[in-house]
């Protein structure tokens, strides 16, 4: 019968020391080859719209670019708070990654009951956004911001957006609730385009949308008058409208973004590597120019970047939601 040998204390905490060690290597290895494997784009909306667009846009030079397929699955309900659920039951190793809008910083005030917090997700890259914008028929004598405000106060104003709860509808309500002090009549859209054509043919005054293409289009057409942007300075596709700040409103600032959000807990190396793909591929050429015919502007901001700008932007938008008091979805 052999012999059975006690290891000695001392052995035992050289293993362990060494299990130590070799984790948080093996973890960074993980890190550094990141992607190995399929990556999954959640998107928080329908296919063709915003977040979808970009999503399908950056998954196809993704996965050109890695090797690795990267599967774009669209989960709408409840403005993206389905598919921000899903991410937060997700690994945090940076395959599974949310594709959503503003409407995730939004929610944080606006709905209290979604079944998750900011703090569960990581800022990985916002990269695209636009601002918020008003706009009124060409067949309407309101021809500018100061004679929309005078209308508005005057009761005559009824405001469409695509929706009550979205970002464009909250920030309008703020701008004539707090700003203006001209409360208006706001009738709710099923949608961006069902809007327009509510706006065209004249079933409200104004239409309250994100300044992307379809408002572009409607201006470059002959069809609307863009009145303000709710931005720091003037758009490049919109370059004869003004900005709120322009028009007497320097307070009025909100734009709508798409990013990418990873769980909470995913390797910092990951975040970043992601962060670096997305930002060169919405730079190539020909995703730079479908980017600026669709009315939205690429900002390149690193991972921390992003980071803040998201904590600010829930702070933004809860100070309009509880100033408006908006109903949830």
């Amino acid at each position: 019968m052999g012999t059975i040998v006690n290891p000695s204390a001392a052995t035992i905490l050289v293993a362990s020391l060494a299990a130590m060690i070799a984790a948080p290597s093996a973890g960074l290895a993980q890190s550094t080859d990141y992607p190995n494997q399929r990556i999954n784009f959640i998107v928080g909306f329908a296919a063709g719209g915003f977040a979808d667009t970009i999503g399908r846009m950056v998954a196809a030079r993704l996965g050109e670019r890695s090797g690795q397929a990267v599967i774009v699955q669209n989960m709408e309900g409840g403005g993206g708070i389905r598919a921000a659920r899903r991410v937060t039951t997700a690994p945090a190793d940076g395959y599974t990654i949310l594709v959503t809008t503003t409407s995730l910083a939004i929610n944080e005030s606006l709905v209290p009951d979604r079944g998750y917090t900011a703090s569960q997700f990581e800022a990985a890259a916002l990269p695209i956004s636009a601002p918020e914008s008003l706009s009124t028929s060409t067949k309407s004598p309101i021809k500018t911001l100061a004679q929309l405000v005078a209308e508005a106060k005057a009761g005559k104003v009824f405001m469409g957006s695509a929706g009550i709860g979205s970002g464009s509808h909250i920030a309008a309500e703020y701008f004539f609730k707090v700003l203006a002090k001209a409360p208006v009549k706001h009738i709710p859209f099923p949608g961006g385009n069902p809007a327009m054509m509510g706006l065209l043919s004249g079933d409200v005054t104004v239409l309250a949308a994100t300044a992307t293409g379809n408002i572009s289009r409607a201006v470059q057409n002959g069809d609307t008058i863009a009145l303000a942007i709710a931005a720091s300075e003037r758009s490049p596709v919109l370059p004869a409208v003004p900005t709120f700040a322009e028009a007497g409103y320097p307070g009025m600032s909100a734009a709508s973004w798409v990013g990418f959000f990873a769980p909470a807990g995913t390797p910092e190396a990951v975040l970043a590597k992601l962060n670096s793909e997305v930002n060169a591929i919405l730079q190539e050429p020909e995703m730079a120019k479908r980017i600026e015919t669709s009315g939205l502007q690429m900002t390149v901001r690193s991972r921390a970047e992003s980071a803040k700008l998201f904590n600010a932007d829930i702070k933004n938008w809860s100070t309009m939601v509880l100033a408006v008091g908006v109903p949830k979805n």
